[in-house]
This record gives C-alpha cells, structure tokens and sequence, in this order.
C-alpha cells in the first residue's frame, strides 16, 4: 500500500495555482545538470517519508539475504513504491514540481538514481554488498495534483504535448491483468556457478564464461500487472458535439502501482500522465488515475 501524507494532500490547491507560470519557468532546464536534480531529488526524499520506506525495503532485503544465503538472493528485486505528494514539492522543492510537469520521463530517472544512491547508503551502513541499478524498481506517482486546464490533452489539436498532461474522458474498454517482466535471474548450468540478472527480457543470456545459454530461476522471476485502458475524451461527449470530425479513444496503460480503485466501464475518470513513443500498443502512461 502507499504511504500518503493526507495533510499534504488538502494544501495542494493553494500551492500549484500558478501552473502556467511552472510551466514556462526554464531556470530548472537550463540551470541545472542531470547530476544536480538526482542529488534535489535525494535531499527531498531524505526530508519526507520517502526516506523511511526506502530504508525499510533495503532492511527486508538484507534481512532475506541473511536468513537463505543463497547466492540469487543478492540478485532479487529491491520494490520502491513511491508517492511525491504535490504539496511537498510546492513546499520543500518547488524545482521538482516544474520538472515533472515538464519533464516528466527525465523526473523518473532522476528518481530512480536518486533512490539508488540512498539505497547503496543504506546498505554501506548495514555492512551489505552493493546491489545493480538493474535490481532497483522504483515505481513513483504524482499524489494531489489538482486539476489546470492548461494541461488538459485537447484531441481536436492533432498533437502531442511533451511534458505532463491530463486526460478527463469516459472509461469505454479496458483488458484483463497483463504480465509486464520487470527482472529475471539467470545462472550457468554448465558448472561455471555464474549468476547474470536481466531487466525487460526473458530471453537466456550467455554466460560470461562458457558463452553458453544459461537457465532462469523460475520462481525468483519479478512481474507487475498493468491494464491497458481506452478512454474517449469528454470533448466528444460534450454538447454542442464537433461535427465532421471522428473520435476515436485514447490507450492508456495503467500500471498497478498508479491507482487503487476499481474500473468501472462508462465512468468519468481524470488521468495525468504522459504520452510516449516506446510503445505501439499504448499512446499514454499513466501516473496517477481517480475518478471524476
């Protein structure tokens, strides 16, 4: 479950009233390196309570190596569900409020090796071995945004906007559970006692020895469920309706960690997030999804 702050969340509309002027400040963009925003995002985790869940995931981690002693054990997954709630990064570091409406994408893997750094501490400190970037899943949301029409998609534009967005539209279709392959673990059984970690693949690496295919841990495999959503845009249901146009629904895919309510077909919902090209079976990633 996520760690919210609800006092956080209630002064979130007295901090981002002002979205338009987040969104043409280039002071963050232009003023900072990569390096510099990992290390505001590593003070601003340290100065919440982000900072107690990452040092409670790295202490069930070391806890779990030191009862099995397996050597694939140093390899297994290391979940961070983090919630940025937009109240503390208005209050504690309003830099980081402009970069993630901006940049949505350079916002996660700041993250992500900002919570590296603090777990490699954690783990110096508890006398552990370093663990890969790979092992580390950092999964965030953005908690308390409130609604700005400057960031609400408008299909009728025929473009999309790079940093985040909002989508207001009517749920008309959604999949079952599917299985995204977050890491797998590998291990030579060619008696070279090599073990190799993979992120996105399960194809078999090749041993880094013999060069021979080797074999997976089944069991130890690391998975998450997402949904696949098609949402049709309020705009096309709205009187009066745009004539000699065609609306079509945008796909989203809705990660388990970006919501905890349940799906409802024909239901309002508001969406943020940002639309990628990685990916030809969905047009946008989602960040946080609530009902209207």
């Amino acid at each position: 479950m996520f760690n919210v702050n609800a006092d956080n969340q209630q002064s979130t509309g007295n901090n981002v009233n002002n979205l338009s002027a987040i969104q043409e400040d280039e002071t963050l963009h232009q003023g900072h390196s990569q390096f510099h925003v990992h290390k505001i995002v590593e003070q601003f985790c340290r100065n919440t309570h982000l900072l107690k869940l990452i040092e409670g995931c790295v202490q069930k981690f070391v806890a779990h190596y030191q009862d099995t002693k397996r050597p694939e054990d140093l390899l297994a997954p290391l979940q961070l569900r983090l919630d940025f709630v937009v109240g503390d990064l208005a209050k504690r570091a309003p830099q980081l409020l402009k970069l993630v409406i901006r940049e949505p994408i350079q916002f996660a893997e700041a993250v992500k090796y900002a919570a590296f750094g603090l777990v490699r501490q954690q783990l110096r400190l508890l006398g552990h071995k370093p663990v890969d970037i790979g092992q580390l899943h950092a999964q965030w949301r953005l908690v308390g945004l409130q609604f700005h029409p400057n960031l609400l998609f408008d299909p009728g534009q025929q473009s999309f906007p790079l940093g985040l967005s909002f989508i207001q539209g009517i749920l008309s279709a959604y999949t079952p559970p599917e299985t995204l392959v977050l890491q797998t673990i590998w291990f030579c059984g060619s008696g070279c006692l090599r073990n190799a970690l993979q992120t996105s693949s399960t194809d078999a690496p090749l041993c880094s020895n013999c060069s021979r295919p080797m074999s997976e841990y089944q069991k130890l495999r690391v998975l998450e469920s997402y949904r696949l959503l098609a949402v049709l845009s309020i705009s096309s249901v709205q009187s009066p309706r745009t004539s000699g146009c065609i609306h079509r629904a945008i796909l989203a895919r809705a990660r388990d960690h970006t919501y905890d309510l349940d799906l409802k077909l024909g239901a309002d919902y508001l969406l943020s997030g940002y639309f990628t090209a990685s990916s030809a079976a969905f047009n946008f990633e989602i960040c946080h999804l609530r009902r209207v």
